[in-house]
């Protein structure tokens, strides 16, 4: 594909495979700063075009593609002209952002989520605090505490949530769900993680409540109200 074959920007994920090599290196944008670099050599990468605290223009290096997608490159992009509005050095604050997740790999689950009950303690009252801990302690903790949460999928949680509904338990799994996603918003609010795990989870999860009683079918509704009659004339000799 020809740089003058591309539609619209940002560039799409066809033009982003397919845009070929030329003679020389050239960068060609895909939105606000960003530019997709491709090399004679076929070598493609994202950098980002900004301006120092000194005035002057320099680029900044995002990654390979299509280890780095175009989806999280604008992410990225995102994420450091914020921090160069606010007059800190895109360069440094990358630094400080990649430190961050390193160190996020080494710290658990249950650590991340015992921060994240204490931050909440101010709103609730004590009850409250310990019902949201011991669901934890009960559904969670077991199964991937010890985990870096960084290393935890989303499958891997629709899979425990999945686990509480076979159990029948669902306003539970409801509010663990709940827990455990406002837990990695804790993470991703501070920056040590880029995205949240239990996003859009839910729309695959039972909504309902488990039922407390055994229901009649239709079809069992003739015997049904035969034997209550009779026990009804029984209690009533």
């Amino acid at each position: 594909m020809k740089r003058s074959d591309i539609k619209r920007r940002p560039l799409s994920d066809t033009a982003l495979v397919n845009l070929a090599p030329e003679a020389v290196a050239y960068r060609e944008l895909d939105s606000s700063g960003l530019y997709f670099r491709v090399k004679p050599n076929g070598q493609k990468s994202w950098e980002l075009r900004y301006k120092k605290p000194d005035g002057k223009w320099s680029w900044l290096g995002l990654g390979g593609y299509p280890e780095v997608s175009g989806a999280l490159a604008r992410q990225k992009a995102a994420e450091l002209r914020s921090d160069a509005a606010e007059g800190k050095n895109p360069i440094t604050a990358k630094k400080d952002r990649k430190a961050a997740e390193v160190a996020a790999t080494n710290e658990t689950f249950e650590a991340l989520a015992r921060e994240w009950h204490t931050s909440r303690l101010g709103g609730w009252d004590v009850g409250t605090a310990k019902r949201v801990l011991g669901a934890l302690d009960r559904h969670v903790f077991p199964l991937v505490g010890k985990r870096p949460y960084v290393s935890i999928m989303s499958m891997e949680w629709m899979e425990l949530l999945r686990g509480l509904e076979r159990q029948g338990i669902l306003e539970q799994m409801s509010r663990v769900r709940a827990y455990c996603k406002d837990i990695y918003d804790l993470a991703r609010v501070t920056g040590r993680a880029m995205n949240n795990p239990l996003e859009g989870v839910h729309k695959f999860l039972s909504s309902g409540k488990a039922e407390n009683y055994a229901h009649v079918s239709l079809e069992e509704l003739p015997a049904t109200a035969t034997i209550t009659r009779q026990w009804s004339g029984y209690f009533a000799a």
